[in-house]
């Protein structure tokens, strides 16, 4: 089984135990005195995970995970022509509708997941996307908009959250990776929507520029169209998590909270998928005295949090990706949910408005950001990892950002701006895969949806900073680019790394 062990700290595999602690075997940590049951059946449950191996139920599990990545960014791409409709004093503060709800879904879908299980909050929280999505195709003005927004990204909030958990625990280690790659699914979303968008929006939209006064709902149901055929998507992928791929509880959740004879049941369920002979029984594990009441109270809850910044590898753990996620969350929105706009005032510059130049232009640039995460992928599968990759990728979005401003021409737009996205979804997808993972088992979901939420609730601050700064600048921009030099930064400093990828057996 891999391992990487060091009396350097920064040399510590992923972490399911508490910080600081190597793994062991289960055979080892079970004879431990003073090691608490669940912890050494914990280890028992990553033995049984790495022998049965990557097959076909992990396979089937990544597409379902990746459907929450491939709705997660929706909302964004009807703001310019639905503002033309409705006319509000600052179009560009939709965005807040939208964060402001993925903040809450985090949190509190997350906790939810660790109170009730991983696998009804997953199937609730895509589902409740479709609906409301639907819903905001119905939207009569800007309020309502904004209230049907904010209502589809507080289950896409907490989706993404619990997608991210529930792969993580029913994976090997050493596929640790995927998690990342997993993300390219992220750009394929907003190719998709672009896709979706650019004829749509072309021709049942009105003209750039158009107002109240001369847009009618009539004259612009292409961005209604856009949110009926997207929730219509959603409910389809719905569908197939809940009734073709069909997934079972996280079996390192159930061990957690005692449920030995389900967690059994799930890893035989997974080998036997997996076409695999290994199989486990309940004489296996150790008794737990836990209670298996999911359920905690308030207080609880709230002690669960502290457990977070325990000790001072926990502590310094929260802080690097808090800040990690923070300035992420102001960076991304600012050149993706924006882009539409900048591309538009620099398509004017260079002589074309049409909307036909602005759509084509953001779904070349979404083509391109699909394949991002997949460096990021095959970078955190090397002896780079985790760590030294975000610092590569946030260099790089430094780098094409800065020179994104410079551009001359229609084509230097373009190349720029996809090539900012790549490197943006590169850096965004290797932090996405490796939070989780540096979690407990126990506390994972509050954790990411506490992080997640950081990430949201700096997002609501890159509107304000786009309206006011005004996003036909370069200004946002340059804010970004001082976020990607702290990332990369912070990246350094982090006191866990992820398992590269090895082709020997275990």
């Amino acid at each position: 089984m891999e391992k990487t062990t060091s009396h350097n700290d920064v040399e510590i595999a992923v972490i399911e135990k508490p910080l600081g602690v190597d793994r062991q075997s289960s055979q080892d940590r079970s004879t431990m005195p003073g090691v608490d049951s669940t912890d050494a059946n914990l280890a028992r449950v990553d033995d049984a995970i790495e022998a049965i191996g990557w097959g076909r139920y992990q396979w089937q599990l990544a597409i379902t995970c990746g459907f929450g990545f491939l709705v997660d960014q929706w909302q964004s791409s009807i703001t310019p022509q639905a503002s033309m409709e409705f006319s509000p004093k600052y179009a560009t503060l939709l965005p807040v509708s939208q964060y402001s709800g993925l903040l809450v879904g985090a949190v509190i879908l997350g906790a939810l997941a660790d109170n009730f299980g991983r696998r009804a909050i997953w199937q609730l929280s895509i589902f409740g996307v479709s609906i409301v999505t639907l819903l905001a195709a119905s939207s009569s003005n800007w309020a309502a908009l904004n209230w049907w927004v904010a209502s589809s990204s507080f289950f896409a909030g907490g989706n993404l959250a619990i997608d991210l958990a529930i792969l993580v625990e029913s994976i090997p280690r050493k596929w640790s990776f995927m998690v990342s790659g997993l993300a390219c699914i992220w750009g394929l979303g907003n190719t998709l929507t672009g896709l979706i968008a650019w004829p749509l929006l072309v021709n049942f939209g009105c003209e750039a520029g158009s107002t109240s006064e001369n847009c009618h709902k009539s004259e612009n149901m292409g961005w209604r169209y856009l949110y009926v055929t997207l929730g219509g998507l959603c409910l389809i992928m719905s569908c197939i998590r809940a009734f073709v791929l069909r997934s079972k509880e996280s079996p390192r959740w159930l061990m957690a909270t005692g449920e030995i004879q389900q967690a059994v049941d799930v890893l035989n369920h997974i080998s036997a998928a997996n076409r695999s002979a290994y199989g486990v029984t309940v004489n296996d594990f150790i008794p737990s005295m836990r209670s298996k009441r999911h359920t905690r109270t308030l207080k609880q809850n709230i002690t669960r949090l502290g457990l977070l910044f325990h000790g001072s590898k926990r502590l310094r753990l929260m802080i690097g990706l808090g800040v990690m996620w923070t300035l992420i969350g102001i960076a991304y929105p600012l050149f993706i949910v924006f882009l539409p706009y900048y591309l538009a005032a620099n398509g004017a510059a260079f002589g074309n408005t049409s909307n036909y130049i602005t759509y084509r232009d953001f779904t070349v640039s979404s083509v391109v950001g699909i394949f991002g995460p997949v460096v990021s992928m095959y970078m955190v599968s090397t002896r780079l990892r985790s760590r030294i990759s975000m610092a590569i990728t946030a260099a790089a979005c430094v780098a094409f950002s800065g020179a994104f401003t410079t551009v001359k021409s229609e084509a230097q737009n373009l190349a720029f701006s996809s090539m900012t996205g790549f490197w943006l979804n590169a850096v965004y997808a290797i932090l996405y895969g490796y939070t989780p993972q540096a979690l407990e088992v126990e506390h994972r979901g509050l954790g990411a949806g506490l992080l997640m939420a950081m990430g949201r609730l700096s997002s609501l601050t890159a509107p304000f900073i786009a309206t006011f700064a005004d996003v036909k600048t370069s200004a946002p921009i340059w804010v970004a680019c001082g976020c990607y030099a702290v990332i990369g930064l912070s990246a350094l400093i982090l006191p866990v790394d992820t398992v590269m990828f090895s082709r020997k057996s275990g």
